[in-house]
């Protein structure tokens, strides 16, 4: 095989280097090296030039998935902040709803006595229990809860919430006429699983019930 110049194989080593060129002039090349000096020079160069890139580029590489990494960990950390910051803001939220009703509109607390007056207590011909209720503590409305004791005694209790929310002028109170049939109360609470037959009717806390009409009781009956 003839021997080729330097200036042939210099320009076939980035070729040789790359393992692309033919089988033919990888042999002349190989054949050259082995009596050049000056060509195996310039392959181990171009080796060297050649591997600092990609060495550079590994680095990169690995820097670049550190900063992924990185990028992945406050991009969880600021969700799971936010989720936090969610969360909590929600239950500041819930717990401001519950205290607002609980204190101005969650009725438990019972009126006393002390505040209710009841007047003209009269019997209407339907047989229901008449009669006017004046309720004098400052609050703005009242919610009466009914309770039915074993011994037959209906107790209708006006209860308000804890704060008062509006007042009302001493002349201005909460008027309402109410209305009760005993045979009604039993009938409703019989439909639940109690019969008892009623046998008075009170208005007020239980602590200090202002007596509406006893079993027996006469009262007077209303006008046309």
């Amino acid at each position: 095989m003839n021997r080729i110049s330097c200036d042939v194989v210099q320009d076939l080593l980035p070729l040789y280097y790359d393992d692309i060129c033919s089988e033919t002039s990888k042999g002349l090349v190989e054949e050259h090296l082995v009596d050049c000096p000056d060509c195996r020079s310039s392959l181990e160069q171009l080796k060297s030039s050649l591997s600092l890139p990609i060495q550079d580029m590994e680095v990169n590489k690995l820097e670049g998935k550190g900063l992924q990494s990185i990028k992945r960990m406050w991009s969880r950390t600021r969700s799971m902040a936010f989720m936090k910051g969610l969360f909590v803001a929600a239950s500041v939220f819930g717990m401001l709803i519950v205290g607002y009703f609980g204190l101005f509109r969650w009725n438990i607390l019972p009126v006393s006595s002390d505040h209710i007056i009841i007047s003209d207590i009269r019997t209407i011909s339907s047989g229901e229990i008449a009669f006017r209720v004046q309720i004098r503590d400052g609050y703005s409305f009242a919610h009466v809860k009914n309770t039915v004791k074993d011994d037959g005694s209906f107790y209708m209790i006006p209860v308000h919430p804890l704060i008062i929310s509006k007042k009302y002028n001493a002349s201005n109170p909460v008027n309402g006429e109410m209305f009760v049939n005993p045979l009604n109360v039993r009938a409703y609470q019989k439909k639940y699983g109690k019969d008892v037959e009623i046998t008075s009717i009170y208005y007020g806390s239980p602590d200090h019930p202002i007596l509406i009409w006893k079993k027996g009781m006469e009262l007077p009956t209303a006008s046309r």
